[in-house]
């Protein structure tokens, strides 16, 4: 951490040294302040109602953050100043942040065209002002959680390509067990989950190739599972259409 660009001050020491690695995901409150005197708020996560959570190693828009939890305890709180220069995208994630999980009819449109960003803005007054005006900021973060890659369950879109294949013979036992149970609900979203997974893997692959084909059929017995679910649930149509594209493979 260059210290003439990023200064940090523990406000409450940490409890657990961390050794982050990539794909560990870190769990923190923020609060982003102007370095102005009168530490103007822009936005603090306690407000908008749920910490922030990344996953590192992930390419996420703003890298000082990525950069500075790593250099704190579980439970520490601290206060960063950082130089204007590392933070010209915290506009856009800030905006980022403060829509999610709104509808899109209460988005705030704003243009990528970088003259109409200046003349127009994101659709937030203050973050508009940072856009014209880079300044330094303030991030004061309290580390509240901290979780490695073989502690939680990826989405597909943090695996790569070999985690994604070695994830379909667990998900298929998984679903198994839930139809077991007679749990057909979840029984077919775990089966649907394997079976997105194997079509994006199929999309790199050239129809028809041999590596196309040995993916199509692991696919079949979870369509049929999925099938399965679908008739003890009435739902017919579901059950004609994932049958019909068994049959398209395996008249």
């Amino acid at each position: 951490m260059d210290n003439e660009y990023i200064v940090k001050t523990v406000l409450h020491a940490g409890s657990e040294v961390i050794n982050f690695v990539p794909g560990t995901k870190v769990i923190f409150h923020f609060r982003t302040t102007k370095c102005d005197s009168d530490k103007t708020v822009i936005d603090d996560s306690r407000t908008m109602g749920n910490p922030m959570e990344l996953i590192l190693g992930k390419k996420f828009k703003l890298e000082v953050w990525e950069a500075i939890v790593q250099k704190m305890a579980l439970n520490e709180v601290a206060c960063f100043k950082v130089h204007k220069s590392l933070v010209t995208t915290y506009p856009f994630v800030s905006k980022t942040l403060r829509e999610a999980g709104k509808p899109q009819s209460q988005k705030r449109s704003h243009h990528c065209c970088g003259v109409t960003l200046q003349n127009e803005g994101i659709g937030y007054a203050d973050l508009d002002e940072l856009i014209k005006y880079p300044q330094d900021l303030e991030f004061t973060i309290e580390l509240v959680k901290v979780v490695l890659p073989n502690e939680y369950e990826k989405e597909s879109w943090q695996m790569t390509e070999n985690e994604k294949l070695e994830s379909i013979p667990h998900l298929k036992e998984k679903g198994n067990a839930l139809f077991r149970e007679k749990k057909h609900d979840s029984a077919s979203e775990i089966y649907a989950k394997a079976i997105g997974i194997l079509e994006q893997l199929m999309l790199a692959e050239k129809p028809n190739d041999d590596e196309w084909l040995s993916l199509n059929r692991m696919k079949i017995p979870l369509l049929l599972n999925y099938a399965q679910c679908k008739l003890l649930n009435k739902e017919y149509y579901s059950v004609i259409e994932h049958c019909t594209t068994v049959l398209k493979t395996e008249p």
